[in-house]
């Protein structure tokens, strides 16, 4: 895959993800909750 078609995907699934979280909120709370616990049980 070449270096210009990898960095459109990423920023189109990075804007598809934004605006899901944005406009879906149950879908923003469940991403929260795992981040959260993600990041507390890595914690030192």
């Amino acid at each position: 895959m070449k270096l210009r078609k990898y960095l459109i995907l990423c920023a189109a699934g990075s804007f598809i993800t934004v605006l899901t979280l944005l406009l879906v909120p149950s879908v923003g709370v469940s991403i929260e909750g795992l981040l959260i616990a993600f990041l507390s049980s890595n914690a030192n």
